[in-house]
């Protein structure tokens, strides 16, 4: 059973990375259909009005929520699968 869980658990770490990608991606479009709060109305808001460095900061903090994720993936792909740190 363990023989299996450790080459199985890599694709599923990815699809899970993957889907949170996506989801943070449709943010944008969630919060502006329904009128919510947050950073991807921060920056809709920010098109409409052309203020550039609104839309710099909030793309800034979006990606480095995206680049976190990935560095967070790429450790539990190491804890996952002792052959992958190598």
């Amino acid at each position: 059973m363990a023989h299996i869980l450790k080459n199985a658990l890599i694709p599923v770490i990815t699809v899970f990375a993957l889907q949170i990608g996506a989801l943070l991606g449709g943010t944008v479009l969630v919060e502006y259909v329904f009128n919510w709060p947050g950073l991807s109305g921060m920056l809709v808001s920010g098109v409409n009005g052309r203020d550039y460095p609104t839309v710099t900061g909030v793309i800034l903090v979006i990606s480095a929520l995206f680049i976190g994720l990935n560095l967070i993936v790429d450790l539990l792909y190491g804890i996952a699968d002792p052959r992958v740190r190598k």
